[in-house]
């Protein structure tokens, strides 16, 4: 805390400065003046809590300086020193809020009992100020206080009583552990999918579609019996979110909920084009809310259904659903068909069935998933192909993920799996076709250590089956056109540069020079250097 004293009488100055216990009074810097232009640039350039000046002064009174700092927004204690007992003075110090009107002579003990009072007030005063601060800074940032407070809630360990309560006066909150809140579950799905490898797989959730749907959700629940507290999220993806409703002493009914979650999911599909799945759970009390929420999530990953949805639990309850598989011996007949729309149609007719029974849950969906994807990989084994390389990537990864969301994300992924599996096998029908992707490969990478196996990867087929068909096509092993492919290059470099042998031999793929020369032999009769001596010796 610091003191400006101004006062033209140099003695007065000097006697305020030293002969009072300042430090005592917790005063920190005691600043000087003669005049009011030194004051007010003392004002400018330090903190001042507590003013003491003269009334009379050359060029300016004490009550001019204090007008001047109230009309600059300073807020400052005054205590004013004067020789006049004048009512007109008293009257002008009352008005502008100085704290004391003292008449000298001064007594140091006294004047120390008005200063003391002063600093307390001046005390109240900066408490006073900070409490306002605080709460218009609760104000501007009430709502990010609100959500950084059900964010530790529903995503962290469940508090207990005294935790919440604490919590609750932490973050300056207006709720009672009593009241009552009821969480909705909200699930956003991909809208476009694409099936190419390097093209965006999923509609991006980022930080602007994510305002745009809460702006949307405070909209729609703006004009109900109930407030919309918050919207928390639930997992890194954007995907998943928890709103929390407070009755506001209404109780929370659950049909016209349905009604307003089905508006807002075709609100959503139209203007931010998203899928949506709303999951309604039931009302309880703040400290049992956690709780609740974990079961509704629990019940809604457990529940399959179509995405624009709405579903809602009065409970919780882990049922058991037994799996009966679908008929394999009809989708693997469509697959040998080619039939591709009886097989999706066949396995959605599936799912629906169940799900009309309420048999289906993510368990039967897993073994639905795994049923299809190994009647899939048993076929393209058949044929040779190899399915784990074929499916090795990133949309497949995706789409293997989002499947056990929905059902339509199931039938996405199927249909994904259906497209590629046909269209390979169409590419590995036309054998020439294969055959002509291995000699691209070839010719590209001959450099490098090429086995039946490197190339299995490329073209997801059997080494075996590669060697067959190959060999059917080009009437040579794929080792020996590798080892023709390699020595017609270096025949060329033999010819047209003046390289060593080894670096050539080093350059079509053989690292060992002796084996090189003992192939390239083979292949023309001549070592690699009386090659290059037959050649140039033709060409004088």
């Amino acid at each position: 805390m610091n003191v400006l004293i101004v006062d033209d009488d140099r003695f007065v100055v000097k006697l305020l400065k030293e002969k009072v216990d300042w430090g005592n009074l917790g005063i920190e810097h005691v600043y000087t003046a003669h005049n009011i232009r030194q004051a007010k640039n003392v004002f400018i350039k330090q903190s001042i809590h507590l003013l003491i000046s003269d009334i009379e002064m050359p060029y300016g009174s004490g009550l001019e300086l204090l007008a001047w700092a109230r009309q600059e927004g300073y807020t400052i204690q005054t205590i004013f020193l004067t020789n006049f007992a004048d009512f007109h003075y008293a009257q002008k110090a009352i008005e502008l809020q100085s704290f004391e009107y003292y008449l000298k002579p001064i007594e140091i003990d006294k004047l120390e009992f008005s200063i003391l009072k002063a600093i307390k007030k001046v005390k109240i005063t900066q408490q006073s100020e900070k409490a306002i601060q605080v709460g218009q800074y609760w104000q501007q940032n009430k709502q990010k206080l609100v959500d950084h407070f059900w964010s530790s809630y529903i995503r962290n360990q469940e508090w207990l009583k005294a935790e919440l309560e604490e919590q609750l006066l932490k973050n300056h909150l207006n709720y009672s552990i009593d009241d009552s809140f009821l969480p909705i579950l909200l699930n956003i799905f991909p809208y476009n999918i694409s099936f190419k490898e390097n093209s965006p797989a999923i509609l991006e959730i980022d930080e602007k579609l994510v305002s745009k749907l809460i702006a949307h959700l405070n909209s729609t629940f703006k004009d109900t019996t109930f407030t919309l507290e918050s919207v928390v999220g639930l997992d890194i993806n954007k995907e998943k979110y928890v709103l929390l409703l407070r009755n506001n002493g209404v109780h929370l009914e659950y049909p016209p909920l349905v009604p307003l979650c089905e508006n807002l999911i075709q609100t959503l599909k139209h203007d931010l084009l998203i899928d949506t799945q709303f999951s309604i759970g039931y009302s309880t009390t703040l400290v049992k809310i956690h709780t609740a929420v974990k079961q509704l999530q629990q019940k809604s990953e457990d529940t399959i259904d179509f995405r624009n949805t709405v579903h809602y639990f009065l409970s919780y309850e882990k049922k058991t659903y037994k799996y009966g598989e679908p008929n394999l011996a009809i989708l693997e007949k469509y697959l040998q068909n080619g039939n591709k729309q009886s097989f999706l149609n066949k396995c959605r007719q599936y799912l629906v069935q169940l799900k009309e029974k309420n048999n289906l849950n993510l368990s039967v969906l897993c073994n639905f998933r795994l049923d299809i994807t190994q009647l899939l990989f048993t076929y393209l084994k058949k044929k040779e192909v190899l399915a784990h390389k074929l499916f090795d990537g990133n949309t497949n990864n995706l789409l293997q993920t989002q499947s056990l969301r929905s059902i339509d994300d199931m039938m996405i992924y199927i249909t994904y799996l259906i497209d590629v599996s046909l269209h390979y096998l169409d590419f590995i029908y036309s054998q020439k076709s294969v055959v002509n992707t291995i000699c691209d490969y070839i010719d590209e990478h001959y450099q490098e250590n090429i086995t039946r196996d490197s190339i299995a990867k490329i073209v997801y087929l059997s080494p075996d089956y590669i060697a067959r068909i190959f060999k059917k096509e080009k009437g040579l092993s794929l080792v020996n056109y590798i080892i023709k492919k390699r020595v017609d290059i270096a025949k060329d470099l033999l010819i047209q540069t003046t390289l060593p042998v080894h670096i050539i031999s080093d350059k079509v793929g053989y690292g060992n020079y002796s084996y090189f020369t003992k192939l390239f032999k083979k292949e023309t009769n001549y070592t690699p250097y009386e090659y290059r001596r037959k050649e140039k010796a033709s060409t004088l």
